[in-house]
């Protein structure tokens, strides 16, 4: 199902660990309240590890789906995200129903005692929008898909409390013929309203978005959750869930790289906050690293990293590793090789250390504990990042609504959001603080800033030659016929050239 896409202390209370646990280095969070008064519930703590199943348990034995619930439980990845079947259950029409072996595979998880996460998907052909073929087609009507999502929670009450509405919808290969966040919301919005209808407790998770950039198949995940929101999808899902697959990049490094799924993350919550659901956590219902380009020793130290990066976003919620076992262990074949298994039943490295996550708790990554101490100024704005790389050279940093915190030779240095995107395009970190409107950096470089003359990036030589009558720079440097440059200021403007240097003229 994935998009081909290139002991520690328990917080006990708000006070001992203040706003945000993660600022502890150490500590992880508790259990959530649901979870103690409803036992089938997935805890939606980001300590939380599950295992995303594709649809084999619909093709498999009966035993190896039960082998797949073992391992989840023995492991204490004890959450699973079950795909849930509408062509399956309804391949003739709306009036028919085969629960046969949805029934077995559901009831085989509440044996084992897994929690369930049920991912509604998939269409039957009489239901089909035109213009796609295959199982992943969006449904004609979402009337139809809800009653099909009512049916769902009305026959699983008391075994199934969480439900995911599809399943990358930001992508044509899941929701054909084109993905589309119109459609999409409607069918969110109408299956939320059926499922609530029969428990107003079961959460609804909307999403399940890939990590892709926009293309004539694809959706950018941010810029389908604005038009999501933009169709009406406030107030319609509990919680939203992304997919941050990245094979040849971790989590941290990529956050200060465009398009990476950090990023994509930290946009996916600006959106959240601003439309109201700063509450509402991101959960990561499906990741995992094929052992195909890298080796299973890698896929042991890659997931580990991740989930140890995850936990440092307050915002966020369970991560379910895709997934149980390879479908051929050692084809070549990406989509065959994300198992925490192989195909012979044997586990690999990394079950070892995410079952020894589950029982004894996560272990903290210690970076920089100078930013994880930090106490975050009111002007900062709320957490994006964890504490990641932000320049090739290893300086390390925060990333928060309003600001960048870098944690520099000469101490924690903050930079206006603006200036730090800039900073990113020149790989290079502050000198010194953001004061007057203008912010050194270590590349010798100057950025002037402010809401009335933008942000500009000035080279040392125009630097050398500026006061402050001059102002704030109004230009970004304008080359000259013959070599040089000039930048204009409030005031007057500047001009360099390799022969004279850095020439001023105020206005007078």
């Amino acid at each position: 199902m994935a998009l081909l896409v290139s002991m520690v202390l328990v917080c006990l209370t708000a006070a001992a660990c203040g706003s945000d646990p993660t600022a502890v280095p150490g500590v992880l969070i508790a259990p959530s309240d649901r979870v103690a008064s409803n036992p089938i519930a997935v805890d939606e703590s980001r300590t939380t590890q599950g295992i995303a199943l594709s649809t084999a348990p619909y093709f498999d034995s009966a035993e190896q789906t039960r082998s797949s619930y073992d391992l989840a439980a023995r492991t204490g990845l004890d959450s699973i995200r079950l795909p849930i079947q509408w062509g399956l259950i309804q391949p003739d029409n709306e009036n028919s129903f085969d629960w046969t072996v949805t029934d077995r595979i559901v009831d085989d998880a509440v044996r084992a005692k897994v929690k369930i996460l049920a991912t509604l998907s998939s269409t039957p052909a009489w239901a089909a929008a035109p213009g796609g073929s295959g199982p992943y087609v969006r449904p004609r009507d979402p009337g139809q898909f809800a009653a099909f999502a009512g049916a769902v929670a009305r026959r699983y009450q008391g075994k199934i409390a969480d439900y995911e509405i599809w399943n990358e919808p930001n992508a044509e290969m899941f929701y054909g013929p084109q993905p589309d966040p119109v459609t999409y919301t409607a069918l969110l919005t109408a299956s939320y309203k059926a499922i609530k209808a029969v428990d107003r407790s079961l959460v609804v998770v909307a999403g399940g978005l890939g990590p892709v950039i926009d293309s004539a198949s694809t959706i950018n995940p941010v810029k389908f959750l604005g038009a999501m929101y933009a169709n009406g999808a406030a107030g319609n899902f509990d919680a939203l869930s992304f997919h941050p697959y990245k094979y040849d990049l971790s989590l941290a490094d990529g956050w200060r790289l465009p398009n990476s799924p950090g990023r994509q993350l930290s946009g996916l919550r600006q959106l959240m906050i601003a439309n109201g659901d700063e509450r509402k956590k991101i959960w990561a219902t499906e990741f995992g690293i094929p052992t195909v380009d890298v080796s299973e020793a890698e896929q042991a130290r890659r997931i580990p990293e991740f989930i140890q990066k995850w936990i440092e976003l307050p915002y966020v919620g369970p991560v379910f590793y895709y997934t149980d076992r390879d479908r051929a262990t050692g084809d070549g074949d990406t989509e065959n090789n994300f198992g925490l298994e192989r195909s012979d039943g044997t586990p690999k490295p990394v079950v070892a250390t995410l079952s020894a996550y589950a029982r004894n708790g996560i272990p903290d990554a210690v970076v920089d504990r100078r930013i994880r101490a930090a106490d975050a100024e009111p002007g900062w704005g709320r957490i994006l990042s964890p504490v990641v790389p932000v320049t090739s050279t290893g300086i390390l940093g925060r990333y928060y609504e309003n600001v960048t915190v870098f944690s520099t030779p000469m101490g924690l240095i903050s930079s206006p959001a603006e200036i730090a995107a800039r900073m990113a395009a020149y790989d290079t970190y502050p000198v010194a603080f953001f004061v007057d409107g203008y912010q050194d950096t270590a590349a010798a470089l100057r950025i002037y800033s402010s809401p009335s003359t933008g942000t500009h990036v000035i080279g040392n030589g125009i630097v050398s030659a500026w006061d402050p009558r001059y102002g704030l720079a109004t230009t970004d440097e304008i080359p000259l016929p013959g070599g040089g440059v000039r930048v204009q200021f409030q005031n007057g403007s500047i001009t360099w050239t390799p022969t004279r240097g850095g020439m001023g003229m105020l206005q007078r």
